[in-house]
C-alpha cells in the first residue's frame, strides 16, 4: 500500500516488530532517524552514532527501536539500506520518521529530494507493506516523512510529509534539537580533543582519513606565502609527516611496529602506501608552498584496526623559523564525519620542528584527535619527548 498524499494513513493495529527501511540507489548520504515525544513528555531521537550525542537505539529497553547503521557513506550510489526495528510503541504520543541528506546538510549543497530515488517502506510481522515516498520538490535537508500514532486500535502510520532546513527541523521536532552536523570543529588549545566516528562501508571507496597541512598564499608573492619569512630570498620548505605506531608486531622485535612517513627518499615507509602495508601514504612534497592545497597523508580507514595511533607534525626542511607568521593549519577529514581543524598558532620560538596532534584509532572504530602543539629542535628531540624510539639517519629529497 501506497500512502501517497499528506495525511493518508494506515491502521498497524498490534505487532511484534515493524520494520521500517529508507532505500536508495543515487549517490547521495541519506541517514534514517527517528525522534520521538513519550505520553510523560520525555523527547528524544534515534540515529548515527556518528553524530555528536547520537545513538542507535535498543530493541529490549526503552526506547524499544534500534537503528541498523550507516549506509550511502561518501555519497555513494548502490542497493542503499537503513532499517529501524521496532518492538514496542505503547509509550510514544508520536514518532516520527526521517530522513537526513547528509550530503547536502554539512556541505552547501542545496538539491531536494525529488532528484534522488529514495523512499521508507514499513513491513509488519503479518507481511503488509507501506511506502512513503520521497519525492518532494521543496528545498531542504530533512524529510519528515511519516509518524506513528497509538490510539485505542493500536498503531497508525501517517504520511506527514514535511521537508526543511536543519535549523527549522531541530526547532520544530520533538527531540530534534540535540542534532548537530557540524561542518568544522576547531581544536583551540592545548589537549582539546574530539572524537569522530567515519563512515566506513567496505568496499565503495571513500574510506579513508585526509591529513592536510595548508598555510595562508597571498597573491603579491607568487613564490608562496612563506617568502615573507625571510630577509633575503629564501624560501621556505614546511613539510607534513607522521610517526605511525601499529597493532601490528614486528617479528624481529616482538614490539609494535613503528616509523615515519615522511617526503624523503629513504625508502618504501618514508612515503607510505595506502592500500597495502601500512596502508599509510604522504601525497607528495610542496616544496615552495606553491600549491594551494598543501601536503597530504591519507589513512586507509577499511585497515584502522591494525593502526594504533599517528603523530602528525611538520617541520621546516630548509629556511628559518618564522611560526608566528605561518598561520599554518593542520585539517583532518573522515567521510560522514565533520572536519577537525588544528592550527599550529603565533609560537615564538626558533626551534624548526612541530608535532601537531596525536590521531588515536579506538577499538570501537572511533578516531580520537587531540592537539599538542609542542615545538622541537628535530626529529630526534620530538622523538625524545614522546619516547617513540625510532633510529634516525640524515635524509635527502634529491
Amino acid at each position: 500500500m501506497e500512502l501517497k498524499q499528506k495525511g493518508a494513513n494506515a491502521q498497524i493495529g498490534s505487532f511484534k516488530q515493524l520494520k521500517v527501511s529508507l532505500i536508495w540507489t543515487s549517490a547521495v548520504d541519506l541517514d534514517l532517524m527517528a525522534f520521538y515525544k513519550t505520553k510523560d513528555g520525555r523527547t528524544g531521537g534515534i540515529y548515527s552514532d556518528g553524530y555528536a550525542g547520537g545513538s542507535l537505539g535498543d530493541l529490549n529497553a526503552f526506547p524499544f527501536i534500534q537503528l541498523s547503521g550507516d549506509e550511502g557513506v561518501g555519497a555513494t550510489g548502490g542497493d542503499n539500506r537503513e532499517e529501524l526495528r521496532i518492538t514496542k510503541l505503547d509509550d510514544f504520543e508520536e514518532l516520527y520518521i526521517c530522513a537526513l541528506n547528509f550530503t547536502d546538510a554539512s556541505g552547501s549543497g542545496s538539491k531536494v529530494f525529488a532528484n534522488y530515488d529514495a523512499r521508507v517502506e514499513v513491513v509488519t510481522d503479518k507481511g503488509e507493506t507501506h511506502n512513503v515516498a520521497l519525492d518532494s520538490s521543496q528545498q531542504g535537508s530533512v524529510a519528515v516523512l511519516c509518524k506513528f500514532k497509538s490510539s485505542f486500535m493500536g498503531a497508525e502510520l501517517v504520511n506527514d510529509s514535511m521537508v526543511m532546513d536543519l535549523e527549522k527541523f531541530r526547532n520544530t521536532l520533538p527531540g530534534a534539537a540535540a542534532l548537530k552536523v557540524q561542518s568544522k570543529v576547531t581544536l583551540a588549545s592545548k589537549g582539546d580533543s574530539f572524537a569522530i566516528k567515519p563512515k566506513v562501508v567496505a568496499g565503495k571507496g571513500g574510506n579513508e582519513l585526509v591529513i592536510n597541512l595548508n598555510w595562508n598564499q597571498e597573491t603579491e608573492k607568487p613564490k608562496g606565502f612563506f617568502a615573507s619569512l625571510f630577509s633575503g630570498d629564501d624560501e621556505i620548505d614546511l613539510d607534513l609527516g607522521v610517526f605511525v605506531e601499529m597493532n601490528i608486531a614486528n617479528p624481529d622485535t616482538n614490539e609494535p611496529f613503528k616509523f615515519c612517513v615522511q617526503p624523503l627518499n629513504q625508502g618504501l615507509l618514508q612515503t607510505g602506501r595506502f592500500n597495502e602495508f601500512p596502508w599509510v601514504h604522504h601525497l607528495g612534497d610542496d616544496r615552495t608552498g606553491a600549491v594551494s592545497a598543501g601536503e597530504f597523508v591519507k589513512v586507509n580507514l577499511e585497515e584502522r584496526g591494525n593502526l594504533r595511533r599517528v603523530m602528525v607534525f611538520t617541520y621546516i626542511y630548509e629556511g628559518a623559523a618564522n611560526w608566528a607568521q605561518t598561520d599554518g593549519v593542520v585539517s583532518v577529514k573522515a567521510p560522514g564525519c565533520p572536519e577537525l581543524i588544528v592550527e599550529l598558532g603565533k609560537a615564538s620560538t626558533q626551534q624548526t620542528f612541530c608535532a601537531i596532534c596525536w590521531i588515536d584509532f579506538l577499538a570501537d572504530g572511533s578516531v580520537k584527535v587531540t592537539k599538542c602543539a609542542t615545538f622541537h629542535e628535530d626529529h630526534v628531540d620530538c622523538d625524545r619527548t614522546y619516547g617513540w624510539g625510532l633510529k634516525w639517519v640524515a635524509g635527502s629529497k634529491d
